[in-house]
């Protein structure tokens, strides 16, 4: 089996499973509307059944496979097939509670909400995205740059991330990291175009920080400890029959438009400069200074970063100085 016939079956795998997962999801929103019968439960027994099936498929393809990967353990461990597994587990017990017992059906929009919340919380974590992307892009075959990525990987103690390069028709100079369970770093075709190789190493390095310290893990995992707790007590503020709840329903909302604002951006930036300064360990200050540098200059990004409290990055000179000042 070759590469690109592995990534195929592992691109299919997790489609089928985000599928089910929305499958699932409109299938409990439909049966918990409904009166509650006996069939209810058969449908979502037979929904579950069926994405078993789906499942024990492609573990089986990759267990007829010799493979010097363990594919296998890959599909095995994904986690969008957990959480099809979770869900489904869920909801079936949910709709048997809905039916026996009254304070689970009367506080089912609760229970609905929450559902929902982790449902969002479940696919963003998974990046669908991903696979779009990787499509879209062409696996990056400088030697130099993979070699540099791979001797920073192992000095940072992390997995090797899959490189990937996004044409953008000489237009947006970026590169951002993609962290599930194997990484990947996408790179513009247009930042290729205007950096050179010291200085794409020095973005590589960025990027790889990233993934080191699992900063996405921990925004996600903070932005949904944060959603889930506000929208619930805005929840019990909107049908609670305590008036304390009720008028503090708009301070509940303020406080969420706040961390969308301004928390969530702060914490963002924050994330930027502590991979800048891990990024400056691994290699040269210059190279990212001069890469920062340019790419502010290509994009013409805010130098005041005041100006606008919800930018995810600090201005580049702000950047710059605290590298220059950096102990590495």
């Amino acid at each position: 089996m070759t590469p690109a016939e592995k990534k195929q079956i592992l691109q299919k795998s997790a489609i089928m499973s985000n599928m089910s997962m929305i499958l699932l999801f409109v299938v409990y929103i439909i049966l918990s509307s409904v009166r509650f019968t006996v069939y209810s439960i058969l449908i979502m027994v037979a929904i579950i059944i069926a994405n078993g099936f789906m499942f024990m498929h492609f573990k089986d393809i990759m267990r007829d496979q010799d493979s010097d990967e363990n594919i296998f353990q890959y599909i095995t461990d994904d986690m969008s097939w957990r959480y099809v597994i979770y869900l489904s587990i869920f909801f079936l017990l949910m709709l048997i509670a809905q039916g026996y017992i009254k304070i689970v059906s009367e506080y089912s929009y609760i229970i609905l909400l929450n559902s929902f919340i982790i449902f969002i919380w479940a696919v963003s974590a998974n990046n669908p995205m991903v696979t779009i992307l990787v499509r879209k892009s062409e696996k990056l075959n400088d030697l130099y740059i993979n070699s540099e990525a791979a001797q920073l990987s192992e000095e940072m103690g992390i997995k090797e991330p899959e490189i990937y390069v996004i044409n953008t028709n000489n237009r947006i100079a970026n590169a951002f990291e993609v962290n599930k369970k194997e990484s990947y770093v996408f790179i513009t075709s247009y930042l290729m175009s205007i950096l050179s190789t010291d200085e794409i190493t020095g973005v590589l390095a960025h990027e790889l920080s990233h993934i080191k310290l699992k900063h996405n893990r921990k925004t996600l995992f903070f932005n949904f400890i944060v959603f889930i707790i506000m929208l619930n007590l805005m929840s019990l503020g909107l049908t609670s029959t305590n008036p304390v709840f009720y008028y503090a329903t708009p301070l509940f909302l303020l406080i969420l438009f706040a961390f969308i604002l301004f928390i969530s951006p702060a914490v963002k930036r924050h994330n930027e400069v502590e991979a800048d300064l891990n990024a400056v360990k691994y290699v040269n200050k210059d190279y990212l200074i001069d890469g920062l540098r340019r790419i502010s200059e290509t994009d013409k990004i805010p130098e005041n970063v005041m100006k606008s409290l919800s930018l995810d990055h600090p201005s580049t000179e702000k950047r710059i100085k605290l590298i220059e000042n950096s102990k590495s």
